[in-house]
């Protein structure tokens, strides 16, 4: 298990990702381009609106305490 930095509490292991709108978002698993992101399990809405292209990364997310670790 891995957990939080900031909290301790344990993370949610998904995917740090741009929507087709260009919103940075979290969820699962990365919804394919043609799917609608808002309805991926785990989604988690980031940023705004921005235009842009989707890109994603191996993330975990701490819902307690609103903490996303990316490793690179």
């Amino acid at each position: 298990m891995t957990v939080c930095p900031s909290c301790g509490r344990a993370l949610r292991r998904g995917y740090l990702f741009s929507t087709k709108d260009g919103a940075l978002s979290f969820a699962d698993e990365v919804p394919g381009v043609f799917q609608n992101a808002k309805h991926a399990e785990g989604f988690v809405k980031l940023t705004g609106m921005e235009l842009g292209r989707r890109a994603s990364a191996e993330a975990f997310c701490c819902n307690a305490c609103r903490t996303i670790t990316v490793r690179y």
